[in-house]
This record gives C-alpha cells, sequence and structure tokens, in this order.
C-alpha cells in the first residue's frame, strides 16, 4: 500500500497554519493590539472545521471521505455565513471573510467532482481531474491560511470586484 505523505504533510501544514492563526489572532484580540472579529472568527472557525474534519475521517482514505469532506466545507460556510450575521452584520467585508468562503466553496466544488468520479462512478485511475483537485485544494488551502493570518487581499479578488462593481455601475 503507497501513501501520500507529501498529501499528509500538506493537509498537516494547513492545520496546524490555522490552529497557529488562531492562536495568533486570539492573542491579538485579547490584547488589544487588534480587535478584528472577522479575522478571530473565521481563524477560529476555520481550525475547528479543519481539525475536526481531519479527526473524523478514516486512516485510510476512502473514495466515500470526499463526501464528507464536502460536508465540511459546506457547514464551514455556513458557520462563517452565520457570524456575518451575528457577529459584525454592519461591517465591511474584508477579504478573510472573502477568501475563506471562495476559497471553501471551491474546495467543495472539487470535492463533489472527486465524491462523484470516485464513489459513485467507481472510477479509481488517476487523470487530470485528480490532479487539478490535489494541486488546487492545496493552493486554496495555504492562500486562507495566509490570508487569515495576514488579512490582506493577496491575489487582489476584492479589488477587482469593485472595480467591476464601479464599472457595472457607471
Amino acid at each position: 500500500m503507497a501513501y501520500d505523505y507529501f498529501g499528509l504533510s500538506i493537509g498537516a501544514l494547513v492545520i496546524w497554519g490555522f490552529v497557529m492563526a488562531s492562536l495568533l489572532n486570539i492573542f491579538f484580540y485579547v490584547l488589544a493590539i487588534n480587535k478584528n472579529l472577522q479575522t478571530l472568527s473565521c481563524s477560529v472557525i476555520l481550525a475547528v472545521s479543519y481539525g475536526v474534519s481531519d479527526l473524523s475521517l478514516s486512516t485510510q482514505f476512502q473514495p466515500s471521505d470526499f463526501g464528507i469532506l464536502l460536508a465540511y466545507d459546506v457547514m464551514t460556510i455556513i458557520c462563517l455565513l452565520i457570524a456575518r450575521q451575528c457577529l459584525f452584520k454592519h461591517q465591511v467585508i474584508q477579504p478573510v471573510l472573502t477568501y475563506c468562503c471562495i476559497g471553501l466553496s471551491i474546495n467543495s466544488a472539487l470535492f463533489l467532482a472527486m465524491f462523484i468520479d470516485s464513489y459513485m462512478l467507481g472510477n479509481y485511475q488517476p487523470w487530470g481531474l485528480w490532479y487539478f483537485y490535489s494541486t488546487t485544494v492545496n493552493v486554496i488551502d495555504l492562500i486562507m491560511v495566509g490570508v487569515v493570518i495576514l488579512n490582506r487581499d493577496l491575489l487582489g479578488i476584492q479589488l477587482a470586484s469593485k472595480k467591476l462593481w464601479r464599472a457595472k455601475q457607471a
């Protein structure tokens, strides 16, 4: 049986990143260095979600695990939107919330595609979708870790959407 040590390492790095970002944001919030509730809530929600989802998966990854990951990402998006409505409804949406919702949505779509391909269709031979999935999910997760730590529009997504919105209004 071959193990994907690289994938396991990236997964552990992502979980560690979210936990460290949560601790950093809690530390900043408690010491009043940065009272950013959006960053704090996003980092805690993502750390809990990724940590619990990692613990709930089988040690021998099964095709059905893609469905579990899909459910966790959808629940995480819902938790982020509930936090938005309850904690910072009247604040401007910051990059951390935008990137986390977009990233989790893309990951959810890829988990659904992999679930359909491997579990429902029974495909066990790697092909283009599998390589696209593994690369994209890992890159998106690492970008989300960076944004949760920095709360910056790293890829210019919010800037581009604002420009498109202004152009549409004109």
